[in-house]
């Protein structure tokens, strides 16, 4: 059982047949694995060169991503998805400052999140037109 600072964390569901709570015990445990193998290391923005901590802040707090996402009405996991996308795309490859909006907005983080986690997912053309057409479709 897997248990959280309230309690376990299926006691909703101790009663529920189906919910297969005898196989809670396996399943979580490889979960717990990749989870920890996937995870950004802290100080993964000290390899960038061109761009820094606090742009990566704007780029997630004040425009691109929460402005986006608010804007499309978008779920929460998409918002979460997004910018573990962002910071597992920084993590990996070195970005100039001026492709860090396309990093932000299109294809790379907030597109594969749309089509993880929402049921009607936003077209290129209209990430190019919240950004204020900074971009072309081609570019993306």
């Amino acid at each position: 059982m897997v248990f959280f600072f309230w309690g376990y964390i299926d006691d909703a569901d101790k009663n529920d047949q189906l919910a297969g709570l005898e196989y809670i015990d396996d399943i979580y445990p490889p979960y717990k694995k990749q989870e920890i193998l996937s995870c950004v290391t802290p100080s993964y923005m000290s390899q960038q060169r061109d761009i820094t901590d606090r742009m990566r802040g704007i780029l997630i707090d004040w425009l691109y991503i929460i402005k986006v996402h608010y804007k499309f009405e978008l779920m929460e996991e998409t918002l979460y998805l997004t910018v573990n996308l962002v910071d597992r795309f920084l993590s990996r490859r070195t970005v100039v400052r001026k492709n860090l909006q396309l990093v932000g907005i299109t294809i790379t983080a907030m597109l594969l999140a749309c089509k993880y986690e929402e049921v009607t997912v936003p077209i290129v053309n209209d990430f190019i037109v919240i950004s204020d057409e900074a971009y072309t479709s081609m570019r993306s």
